[in-house]
């Protein structure tokens, strides 16, 4: 299968309670990039579940480290892949704090609590270690941004392809939004509750995934799994 974009993304596996958590949630499975038959609303009515998931859905439970990007003109899949896997082997887990669930803008998320510096210093690494297999930006990409960006954010996005990096990094494992404040509190108080049984302990990122965009809205799905250095 060939991917329009690709993207370097943390995700649940998906036996764990965060990965079956989130295709109940979603409606998604990224391991597969299908739709997933079964779905809990945890006591959502049927509009606002959709409206809460309809975005996240699409990149699967996931939190970025290097974003969706499309390939640089000599450079493939299977270089890339590769690249991922060395990158990987050479690298000890991250850790963190417990996550918990934040509000930002309109958006409810998933996020450590503290201790996040292993995470921050693991995505400046792939922002940089990864961004020669990056095409450059279109004029389309710059037209998508244009006026919304500081000129710090806007000289990134220019060099690194995505605004949100660095100094302006914030991992997070986005569970809905775009949404307004009151929906976005009634979707909080739904999965409060549920989000307990990963909230409790130390965050561990044990791997990284590559994940393809099949392009015309489908759903991505992850191509690999590249586990750290034990």
């Amino acid at each position: 299968m060939s991917f329009e974009r690709y993207a370097i993304y943390w995700a649940p596996h998906p036996d764990s309670a965060l990965g079956k958590f989130g295709r109940l949630w979603l409606g998604g499975d990224a391991e597969t990039g299908a739709l997933h038959g079964q779905r809990d609303a945890f006591g959502l009515d049927a509009d606002l579940l959709e409206r809460a998931t309809r975005s996240p859905r699409r990149y699967g439970l996931h939190a970025t480290i290097k974003a969706p990007f499309r390939l640089a003109e000599m450079e493939d899949e299977a270089a890339l892949s590769k690249a991922l896997a060395a990158f990987c082997a050479r690298r000890r887990r991250a850790c963190s704090g417990p996550l918990r669930l934040h509000r930002f803008t309109r958006f409810l998320a998933l996020v450590p609590g503290s201790e996040r510096t292993d995470i921050e210093w693991l995505a400046d690494e792939c922002v940089t270690h990864f961004d020669r297999f990056r095409a450059p930006l279109s004029e389309a990409d710059r037209t998508r941004r244009a006026g919304s960006l500081s000129p710090l954010a806007q000289q990134q996005f220019e060099q690194f392809g995505y605004p949100y990096i660095f100094s302006r990094f914030f991992f997070h494992v986005t569970l809905a939004g775009p949404l307004e404040e009151e929906d976005l509190g009634r979707v909080e108080a739904a999965l409060a509750p549920a989000v307990v049984p990963f909230t409790q302990d130390a965050f561990q990122m044990e791997d990284l995934c590559l994940f393809g965009d099949p392009g015309g809205g489908g759903l991505f799905k992850i191509v690999r799994r590249y586990p750290f250095r034990r």
